[in-house]
């Protein structure tokens, strides 16, 4: 089925009618490599011209570390959308993509750059690791990349104030630069972007950091926001879950589709308010929940040695001891300790001196033959990515509805490019659930100009009815709009969703001129499950079954609130 692009008019801006679309992986991207030192790079994508095979290949690039794969066939199409992978070592690549019919090349060949197979950690910890902006440099090498969190301000301050993952940047890796954060927390690139030219420059292969630490955090409030247990702080903000919802978040939005290697955990100079018992306990009940939300038991924690400030409390020192333990998926990182007061501008935090030496002694860690991380640590390995919707037959921007003084509806909608578009079908409703056809009008069939069509519903018998359209190619197959409501009098807050109970998804109706802007699920406990913006179509399959709130903000600023039932 083909879905029209509600409300996301910039969707078709990177589709060329009769070119395969590449929709994963994005440019820069690093998938983790396994312990034999490959990976799946997954690859999925739409088309519009029949094909037979979709091939794909992996070019190497000068200068960079690889080993090309050749043309392999990784999908075989089906509905206009293809999903498959190839195996390939480490190095960074140019994903090369054709289609094939009758063994002959299908149009041009789609191409995504910089695609690597290497290594992904997160970073853990607190701002020790913090200089004066000026002492701290960007990445040398290209091969070195981040989530860039600085990128856009609006929305590094929804994120600050949400927790929310969907306030996070997308997964488009960048550089890391001397200005760039590192999503989902990291303002900066501290030593972070030194220790990626190291491992660069020791294991051959492109690296990606994600960044979870929070200045002034401790295992404490990473631990209590991780259970819910409430705190009071200056500036870490329970309510939203800081600073554990890094954790989640990265876990939850990025790694799926990248792997990850390892967590880098830095803490240890904020922990002097408990006991050697107390860090311990802490950090495992931390480790245990990054695993048990990663539904991945044996996720790699290196623990660094690190409480030094104006020397070191031999207490925490211990704690971070007695956590090293490899068959329990916890492994020793750099021992920071060694960095003196001449590595620190302030006896605590790293000068320009201290990060080279920081990130030295992170290298020395991860590259020990005594941990063995390469052979030892099991990766978390990405997942193939969702499938596409299938390209968009009809460009659909506008679909309204309004009632006319004599108790008729009328409805009008606009595309603005159209192809292979037969008809469409006007359904009509009583309860947003079972429709019947009403009407049809004829499609212009192949166009890139502005339509608009208009249709009058005869019928006056109803106070409100529910319309959507159903659009029709040549070739049979079809797709249908959002739903919306005409009506003459009051409606309730049930009707606004559909169907309500629902096992895998939910429509949101909407009147003649509004639109969806925010949609959020809660528990009955009041914790957020779900949330999307500027989509009357909820997926909820995800969901256990069970009650749970919805909040819907409309772009006229009303708000509903009702109950739903996931079956």
């Amino acid at each position: 089925m083909r879905i029209f692009p509600w409300l996301l008019f910039s969707l078709c801006a990177t589709s060329v009618y009769g070119q395969i679309v590449v929709t994963f992986p994005p440019a820069r991207m690093v998938y983790q490599r396994n312990q034999a030192g490959d990976t799946k790079v997954y690859v999925t994508g739409t088309y519009i011209q029949a094909v037979d095979k979709i091939e794909a290949r992996l070019t190497t690039r000068n200068g960079e570390p690889g080993s090309q794969v050749g043309w392999t066939e990784i999908a075989s199409p089906s509905g206009n959308v293809f999903s498959g992978f190839l195996t390939a070592t480490g190095g960074r690549y140019n994903l090369e993509v054709r289609g094939i019919k009758n063994n002959v090349q299908v149009e041009n060949t789609v191409s995504v750059e910089k695609v690597g197979v290497g290594e992904v950690f997160l970073i853990v910890g607190h701002s020790n690791a913090a200089a004066a902006e000026s002492e701290m440099v960007g990445a040398n090498s290209d091969l070195v990349n981040s989530i860039d969190a600085m990128a856009d301000m609006n929305l590094r301050n929804q994120y600050l104030n949400s927790g929310n993952a969907d306030d996070l940047p997308p997964l488009q890796p960048t550089p890391l630069c001397q200005t760039c954060g590192i999503a989902p927390m990291g303002e900066y690139p501290w030593f972070w972007s030194r220790l990626g030219d190291l491992l660069v420059n020791s294991l051959q292969v492109p690296v990606l950091f994600y960044g979870a630490a929070f200045g002034g955090s401790n295992m404490g409030s990473f631990y209590k926001s991780a259970y819910n247990l409430p705190f009071d702080h200056g500036f870490i903000k329970y309510s939203i879950r800081m600073p554990y919802t890094n954790i989640r978040n990265a876990m939850n939005k990025y790694v799926p589709r990248t792997g990850i290697r390892a967590v880098l955990s830095g803490h240890g100079v904020n922990d002097l308010d408990t006991t050697r018992a107390g860090f311990v306990f802490r950090s495992e009940m931390v480790m245990a929940k990054s695993r048990e939300e990663a539904n991945y038991p044996k996720l790699a924690w290196m623990i660094a040695t690190s409480c030094y400030n104006d020397g070191v409390k031999a207490e925490i020192t211990a704690a971070q001891n007695d956590l090293i333990d490899p068959s329990k998926y916890n492994f020793r990182g750099a021992d920071l300790n060694q960095i003196d007061n001449s590595g620190r501008y302030d006896k605590l935090h790293f000068n320009a001196d201290g990060q080279v030496r920081a990130a030295e002694l992170w290298r020395d860690a991860i590259m020990s033959e005594t941990t063995n991380l390469m052979a030892n640590a099991q990766p978390l390995m990405a997942q193939p990515p969702t499938v596409p919707g299938p390209p968009l037959p009809v460009t659909l921007v506008s679909f309204d509805g309004k009632l006319l003084a004599d108790g008729r509806s009328e409805l009008e909608w606009v595309t603005t490019s159209e192809t292979n578009n037969d008809h469409f079908e006007i359904l009509k409703s009583t309860d947003a659930v079972h429709f019947t056809t009403i009407g049809n009008i004829q499609g212009v069939g192949d166009s890139e100009e502005r339509s608009v069509y208009s249709f009058t519903d005869e019928s006056r018998d109803v106070k409100v009815a529910y319309y959507r359209l159903k659009q029709v190619d040549y070739d049979g197959t079809s797709s249908l709009s959002k739903i919306i409501a005409v009506r003459a009098g009051e409606r309730k807050p049930e009707d606004y969703v559909f169907p309500n109970p629902a096992e895998h998804h939910l429509e949101v109706v909407t009147d003649n001129g509004t639109t969806v802007e925010d949609v959020i699920l809660f528990d009955l406990s009041g914790k957020v499950v779900l949330r999307k913006s500027k989509s009357n179509q909820i997926d909820i399959s995800s969901l256990q079954k069970g009650d749970y709130l919805i909040n819907i903000k409309m772009n006229s600023g009303q708000l509903v609130s009702k109950k739903i039932a996931k079956r």
